[in-house]
């Protein structure tokens, strides 16, 4: 689909996604930051576990707005969404499921951040894929 082919209502659900999003990841970023400042002075206990923890409070913002998002969406855009994200969350477990096997004879551990990562990464490539699948 072409840019001239999405309707203004098209364009002002995005723009108003760009902007519910884009604030609470600045937000979120700041915090981030913030408190990994503070928190590297800190001594060990449940301030500084809290400090560390602050930035999930933006983090529940940005959900708000991908939340707002979704039902914003026509139907076929949210059932395509979610089958990217069905397909995206098959290939994170079996990456886990699988790993977690190689932990069990010695393989380093690994943070919860690398399945993020596989996560998101999936959700890209088969998103791009898709686009590139349904224009031929």
């Amino acid at each position: 689909m072409s840019n001239n082919q999405y309707s203004k209502k098209d364009k002002a659900i995005a723009k108003q996604y760009g902007l519910e999003l884009g604030l609470s990841l600045l937000i979120y970023m700041i915090v981030l930051f913030t408190s990994i400042y503070f928190a590297k002075t800190m001594e060990d206990g449940l301030l500084r576990t809290l400090t560390v923890l602050t930035p999930c409070i933006p983090a529940l913002g940005a959900l708000w707005a991908i939340v707002r998002q979704f039902k914003r969406l026509d139907d076929y855009l949210r059932v395509w969404l979610l089958e990217v994200l069905a397909i995206a969350g098959a290939i994170t477990t079996i990456f886990s499921f699988s790993y977690g096997f190689l932990e069990g004879i010695g393989y380093p551990k690994l943070s919860g951040f690398i399945t993020y990562a596989i996560f998101m990464g999936s959700w890209c490539a088969i998103t791009c894929i898709r686009k590139v699948m349904e224009r031929e």
